[in-house]
């Protein structure tokens, strides 16, 4: 490996230790929803998004790997509407600052779940209940040097998820995960969402294709360091490598 390759990450990955975040504001059919973070919440409307803290979750074995600590619902809780098939869309950034997400370099992954007709406030987040639904990680080059999906939020763009367009109406959740590969341990930065999801489709995965959280990453140890290795894994043991394996389930074939 270069030596400017260590360089940056001694000058860059102790700053970016602290640019932890979520997300901020969601973008569905045209209508924006605020998350529940103070600097962007509506208190009156409230909020689709499920109860959040700033910091990582760094064990897969962690009870609130799913939608962070403490995933709970916010006081005034709704499911925002969604046309099966249409986009997502996640914006990380706070306005009137420049803050963005922090992390350029790791895997972005979504999942959704199925909830009751009443409502996704009572589900057991770590039930296995979830199904992949979309995945982004490195696009070209090396692990150190190449171009990740991720760099593109870090540099204030939108996070854009497509749901099944042959998705049954009802009501889901959707998680969609951050794995910041550059600063040592892994480090996970899953949100999670209620939709109520409308349109003329009728699929549903089967029992197979449902992870839980934790559990849905435990065969994913090769996609991210080790707690004993540190940022050795990315900037020395595999700066050079270009397949990069996405963690947890494959992608639903809808």
């Amino acid at each position: 490996m270069h030596s400017r390759t260590i360089a940056t990450c001694l000058l860059a990955c102790v700053p970016l230790i602290a640019s932890h975040g979520g997300g901020m504001h969601y973008i569905i059919d045209g209508v924006v929803h605020s998350g529940v973070y103070s600097k962007v919440l509506n208190t009156e409307t409230g909020s689709i998004q499920r109860m959040w803290t700033w910091d990582s979750i760094d064990q897969v074995s962690n009870p609130f790997l799913a939608c962070r600590i403490d995933g709970s619902p916010y006081k005034i809780s709704y499911h925002a509407p969604i046309r099966a098939g249409s986009i997502v869309s996640v914006n990380y950034t706070i306005p009137g600052s420049d803050w963005t997400f922090g992390h350029p370099i790791g895997p972005m992954l979504a999942y959704m779940a199925a909830c009751p007709e009443v409502g996704c406030e009572g589900v057991d987040l770590r039930a296995p209940i979830w199904f992949k639904i979309w995945q982004a990680g490195l696009l070209s080059g090396t692990y150190a040097d190449g171009y990740w999906a991720m760099k593109d939020v870090m540099d204030g763009a939108n996070l854009d998820i497509p749901t099944p367009s042959s998705l049954k109406p009802g009501k889901y959740l959707l998680k969609h995960d951050m794995l910041n590969l550059q600063t040592g341990p892994p480090q996970w930065f899953p949100n999670c969402i209620q939709l109520e999801v409308s349109g003329s489709g009728s699929s549903l995965p089967d029992a197979k294709d449902l992870v839980a959280f934790p559990g849905g990453y435990d065969n994913g140890e090769g996609s991210w360091p080790t707690h004993g290795e540190g940022s050795r894994w990315l900037y020395v043991d595999h700066a050079n490598d270009t397949d990069y394996p996405m963690p947890g389930p494959p992608v639903w074939q809808a």
